[in-house]
């Protein structure tokens, strides 16, 4: 079928170079031969009268018109796939649906563990693929299907509810003379800090960024690459983290560590999830956000 010209069957290879920028990956992303995108290549430069991709030293990259075009399409094929995807009827047992659901790593291990074991219960043949989340473009592109996130990086554009809140605590070595009592504010800023940095810009947690606001000075002396990591960096050492309560409660749980109130407010953590619009009417996430919030 043709639209002013053009072959609609291409727009998924025109879809997939843009993504890629790369001839023999975008072939690997849709599943075809690289004889056979070369020639989709081809043919959407004929009709645009455009290179679209071209060679720069040892890789590809977009014209100034392909990089016009790349945002419009990817959301032209965003809506197009969440359109044809939506299940008016979903049975859990039966269905063999692959869920992405982005969220960071101390998520996955206070509440996602529980939901994969329910899951399993409910609907055996389900796939759960869990990703890190990126704030609100990977909603926007379609590239998640929930993703459970603060809410200081949530999408404006698509539905978005509480899921709960967190506290933090101080979390540190169990034999540690300093956490033999209450720790006061002063004491907190003396010690050493273990913090983690949020992926490759390393932005700074929701604690961190508030304990900015409000504290002086803190040393930070390790940085941690996430949050299930800091319980081990503290043992044997006389530093503490920041940590979210549920997690330091868990990890008190198996390794030396004590867990200690805050010496000062900090506002709780909200913890919201979110989907993209167009799957408001699909039963399938529909069903899996239910079970979502039945573990919290």
């Amino acid at each position: 079928m043709r639209f002013k010209g053009l072959d609609l069957n291409l727009l998924v290879a025109l879809d997939a170079l843009l993504t890629e920028k790369n001839v023999s990956a975008a072939a690997r992303r849709i599943h075809l031969s690289q004889p056979a995108m070369s020639g989709a290549l081809a043919r959407l430069r004929t009709h645009f009268n455009d290179d679209l991709l071209i060679q720069v030293r040892r890789r590809m990259v977009l014209t100034p018109f392909a990089e016009t075009i790349s945002e419009p399409i990817r959301a032209l094929m965003t809506h197009i796939d969440k359109t044809l995807g939506i299940e008016k009827a979903f049975d859990p047992a039966t269905s063999q649906r692959m869920f992405t659901v982005a969220a960071s790593d101390h998520i996955a291990e206070e509440l996602l563990t529980q939901v994969v074991q329910k899951v399993a219960e409910l609907a055996p043949q389900l796939v759960i693929d869990i990703t890190q989340p990126r704030g609100g473009e990977v909603i926007d592109t379609g590239e998640v299907d929930i993703q459970i996130i603060m809410s200081n990086f949530i999408s404006p554009d698509h539905p978005a509810q509480l899921l709960y809140e967190e506290d933090h605590v101080v979390l540190g070595w169990s034999g540690n003379p300093m956490l033999r009592e209450p720790l006061t504010l002063e004491a907190f800023l003396s010690m050493g800090h273990v913090v983690r940095r949020l992926g490759a810009d390393r932005r700074l947690s929701f604690a961190e960024v508030e304990m900015n606001q409000r504290l002086p000075h803190r040393r930070v002396e390790v940085l941690a690459a996430s949050f299930t990591a800091i319980p081990r960096l503290l043992v044997n050492t006389k530093r503490i983290a920041v940590a979210h309560k549920r997690l330091a409660e868990m990890a008190a749980e198996t390794l030396p560590l004590t867990v200690q109130p805050l010496p000062f407010d900090l506002p709780r953590m909200r913890v919201m999830i979110q989907h993209h619009s167009l799957k408001s009417a699909d039963a399938g996430v529909q069903w899996l956000t239910g079970v979502i919030r039945s573990c919290v």
